[in-house]
This record gives C-alpha cells, structure tokens and sequence, in this order.
C-alpha cells in the first residue's frame, strides 16, 4: 500500500502519514493490548488506502485539483484558438496567472 502511492509530497508527506498513523492508531493511544506492534491499513489516511492494489474508497478514482486545471485552460486554450488574453478572460485569471501556469503544465 506505501509502495503504490505516489507521494506527491515527497519525503514530509510519507513522516506526516506514518506519524499519523502512530499518534491515531490504537497501539499510539495505548488501546489493545493484544494487538501487534504493527500499523494497520486503517492507520493510514484514505488517501494512502486508496492506492493499494483493489483498494475500494471512496477517494478512488477521484483526481487532483491540478489534473483537472490543467484540462481546463487546455481545453480553454483550444477554443479560443490559443488567444490568451482572451482564455484568461473566460478562466477569470489574469493573462500573466494564464502564463505561468501554461508553462508549469506544459502547454503550448
């Protein structure tokens, strides 16, 4: 489950989600005396659990903000024949925002 998920925030996201999964699971609260010195799948934010091979969540499928941004001013480039003052005037973004993000995606 660790290995499949893409951790987009690099090392600090993979120390936030294992300390996490300490603090909140029931061996960091002390609870079950029974149970292993293990974290469990449901330690671990959906977000984790959700990128486990045949993992059913309700994040599953579901993209990023970023993903679908980016779709947007493409899209928007394409129907306004890659005009960018006015793609920036039908995204509500200023032309230089437009720019700068066309560059950080990638697009023509």
């Amino acid at each position: 489950m660790l290995a499949a998920y893409a951790w987009p925030g690099n090392v600090r996201e993979l120390r936030n989600a294992l300390e996490r999964a300490v603090v909140f699971s029931p061996l960091g609260r002390g609870v079950g005396a029974s149970r292993s010195d293990f974290l469990d799948p449901e330690d671990f934010p959906d977000t984790v659990r959700a990128a486990a091979p045949g993992a059913a969540s309700p994040v599953a499928g579901l993209r990023s903000l970023e993903e679908v941004e980016r779709e947007v001013i493409a899209a928007t480039l394409e129907a306004t024949h890659y005009q960018i003052s006015r793609s920036a005037a039908a995204l509500g973004i200023s032309r230089k925002t437009l720019l700068e993000k066309r560059k950080k995606y990638g697009l023509k």
